[in-house]
């Protein structure tokens, strides 16, 4: 068990969050402080930040094959490749 540093509630060691504040120092908090902290719910947050991982893989595989691609097929294959990988990109963050 540990401390909020905001709330001053025990909380458990698998459900406490560090946060770092403008100052740079750590402080260990609660779900709900976390959301008085930086505006966003914690549940919002792990979402975003897995999908994001999800996307930066993706994109790193898509650029792996264009390279592949490029070299075995040619230019066009290589363009083509690079396209998808933007569409990718900017595309897979937008759906739901």
């Amino acid at each position: 068990m540990v401390e909020c540093s905001i709330c001053h509630k025990k909380i458990d060691e698998k459900l406490a969050l560090v946060n770092t504040d403008k100052n740079g120092e750590k402080k260990v908090i609660c779900q709900e402080c976390f959301k008085q902290e930086t505006g966003v719910d914690y549940s919002t947050f792990a979402y975003r930040k897995e999908n994001a991982k999800q996307i930066a893989i993706a994109v790193i595989i898509c650029l792996a094959m264009t390279v592949y691609a490029f070299c075995e097929k040619g230019l066009l294959y290589g363009i083509l490749g690079i396209i998808l990988t933007i569409l990718i990109y900017f595309f897979a963050g937008k759906i739901k």
